[in-house]
C-alpha cells in the first residue's frame, strides 16, 4: 500500500494544541511513519480519561511505526470539523475519532467518508440510524456502565432510598446510554430526587452538589450516582466540606481514572466502574494499522466495564 506524504505544519508553542480560528495545529508524534500516518481527533483533552486514550494511542503508534497527528476540538463540533478538514489536507492514511457529539459530528465524518479515508470511532458509539460509514468501533458499551452502577446500588442499599443522579451532557451517547442502563436496572424502591447535568466536570459536580446539600437536609438522601469520576469526585468534595459524609452511604462514578481509584482508596468514593482508556487507545491504533495493511478487522470491538470497590481495588492500581 502506498502512503501519502504528511505535510509539515508549523505550530507555535511546541507541544501545545492551539485553536486558530476554527482549526488547530495538532501535535505530532508516534513512529517514523513507515507504516503510514494516523490522525486522531479527541473530543476534549481537558478530560483526564480522554488524555489517557490519546497517550496510549500515541505510544502504540510509535511502537508500530506509524506517524501520529493529534488534534483537540475542545468540545466544539465546529472546531472538530475544521480539524478533520486539516487532517484530510495533510493526507493522513487513517483517522481515529472520539466524536464531540455522535449526532452533530456526522458532518466531519462525511468529509472523511468522501475522502475515502478509513475511520475508526472510539469511546462514543454512533446512533443506530447514523448514515456515516466507519470501519471499526473500539470502546465500551455505555449502557453496561449504567447497569453495573445500578447493580451496585441495588446490592449496597437493598431497602432502597433516595438518590441524586449527576449526568454528563444530554444528547451525547455516553450520557444517554449510561442513563438508559442505570434507570433500566435500578430497583423500584429507589427514587431519584434530583437529576442534574454537570457536564462531566469536577468543578460543576462540586457546585451542583453544594446547591443540593442546601436543598436536602440530613437523612433525605442516601447516595450520589455520577456518570463519571470527575463529577463524583466534585460531589464528594462538597459532601466532605459540609461535614456530611456519614449521611451518604454510596458515592459512585464511572471511568476508574487515577483520581477515581484514589477516591475509592481514601473513601471519598464508595465505588467506580472501570473503563479501560489505555485498552481503547491501544486497540484503536492497532486496528488502524491492520486496516492500512489490508487486513480484515472486527466492526465492533467492545472492551468491558468492571466494578471497582475497596475489595478489588488492588487489581486496578
Amino acid at each position: 500500500m502506498t502512503f501519502h506524504p504528511t505535510r509539515k505544519v508549523i505550530c507555535g508553542l511546541a507541544g501545545s494544541l492551539l485553536v486558530i480560528s476554527l482549526a488547530a495545529c495538532g501535535s505530532s508524534g508516534g513512529g517514523d511513519g513507515s507504516g503510514g500516518t494516523v490522525g486522531q481527533t479527541t473530543f476534549s483533552l481537558e478530560y483526564p480519561f480522554q488524555v489517557k486514550i490519546k497517550d496510549a494511542a500515541q505510544k502504540t503508534a510509535k511502537k508500530l511505526g506509524l506517524k501520529y497527528v493529534s488534534t483537540d476540538p475542545r468540545g466544539s463540533v465546529a472546531t472538530e470539523l475544521a480539524q478533520v478538514e486539516d487532517l484530510i489536507t495533510r493526507n493522513v492514511d487513517a483517522i481515529v475519532m472520539i466524536p464531540v457529539d455522535p449526532k452533530n459530528s456526522q458532518a466531519a465524518m462525511r468529509k472523511i467518508n468522501d475522502a475515502k479515508i478509513p475511520l475508526i470511532i472510539v469511546n462514543q458509539s454512533l446512533p443506530a440510524d447514523a448514515a456515516m460509514k466507519y470501519d471499526a468501533y473500539v470502546g465500551s458499551d455505555d449502557t453496561n456502565a449504567g447497569e453495573i452502577q445500578a447493580d451496585y446500588v441495588n446490592k449496597t442499599l437493598p431497602d432502597g432510598g433516595k438518590l441524586i443522579y449527576l449526568v454528563g451532557v444530554y444528547g451525547t451517547s455516553w450520557t444517554d446510554l449510561r442513563k438508559k442502563g442505570f434507570m433500566g436496572n435500578l430497583h423500584d424502591n429507589f427514587k431519584i430526587v434530583s437529576e442534574v447535568q454537570a457536564k462531566g466536570d469536577r468543578a460543576q459536580g462540586k457546585n451542583v452538589m453544594e446547591d443540593l446539600l442546601r436543598k436536602y437536609k440530613s437523612g433525605e438522601v442516601e447516595g450520589v450516582v455520577a456518570q463519571n469520576d470527575e463529577m463524583a469526585i466534585g460531589a464528594a468534595a462538597a459532601i466532605k466540606e459540609a461535614g456530611r459524609q456519614d449521611e451518604f452511604k454510596i458515592v459512585v462514578g464511572v471511568d476508574g481514572s487515577e483520581a477515581g481509584l484514589n477516591g475509592v482508596q481514601d473513601g471519598a468514593l464508595t465505588a467506580t466502574v472501570f473503563q479501560d482508556a489505555i485498552g481503547q487507545g491501544t486497540q484503536a491504533i492497532e486496528t488502524a494499522a491492520k486496516i492500512l495493511k489490508g487486513e480484515t478487522v472486527a466492526k465492533q470491538n467492545i472492551i468491558p466495564f468492571k466494578l471497582v470497590t475497596k475489595e478489588n481495588l488492588a487489581d486496578f492500581q
